[in-house]
């Protein structure tokens, strides 16, 4: 049990020391010398861990994704109105998507991450436009996954703003007022009534 204790730590450090590259000085800069330069550990002993550099970054997104849709999904299952599911969806995924150790992962490129890793990645991704689509659908949205689809894309879009110094309640307001207007109309046009 301490040897995969031990195991783990290793690994767990090996991934700080990626994210901290990431972070200061951009994907390229994940190597493995560069790994076990900052874990302290040989060169060899990180390629026990980890294949390669696009291996620790697609690790890197993956965790990332994980961390997201579990903590929509512990957020989402206290939840059971359909329309507040969304909300929720929404403020937890911008105020995530804006913190930097988010936005550093999104500077990896797809093209740098391993092919094997990249199915995975879309499942996963797959999941997240799911907790949103579903509540929409359950709302009587026809085309959840294409609704979920926009608003995703005015999320990032509101996120990165925030990175980049947006006031971030101003921004997550007003694309809440966004996201609510059009799923009034997307139901008005729908059901032949708009709903608040």
């Amino acid at each position: 049990m301490h040897q995969q204790t031990s195991s783990d730590s290793r690994r767990d450090s090996i991934l700080r020391a990626a994210q901290t590259l990431v972070m200061d000085h951009g994907a390229d800069a994940v190597t493995m010398s560069q790994l076990a330069a900052q874990t302290g550990l040989s060169r060899p002993a990180v390629y026990q861990y980890f294949a390669s550099s696009s291996h620790v970054l697609a690790e890197l997104v993956l965790d990332d994704m994980a961390d997201l849709t579990n903590d929509l999904e512990r957020l989402l299952g206290k939840i059971s109105d359909p329309r507040e599911r969304v909300r929720a969806w929404i403020h937890y995924s911008v105020a995530y998507l804006a913190t930097g150790e988010h936005q550093a992962v999104m500077t990896i490129s797809r093209s740098a991450l391993p092919e094997d890793t990249i199915g995975v990645i879309r499942a996963m991704h797959g999941l997240l436009m799911e907790q949103l689509s579903t509540p929409l659908e359950q709302l009587g949205v026809s085309s959840g996954p294409s609704l979920a689809g926009l608003i995703y894309a005015a999320v990032a879009a509101a996120a990165e703003r925030i990175a980049n110094g947006a006031d971030a309640l101003e921004q997550t307001n007003l694309l809440e007022v966004f996201v609510d207007a059009g799923l009034n109309e997307t139901l008005g046009n729908e059901t032949g009534f708009s709903s608040k």
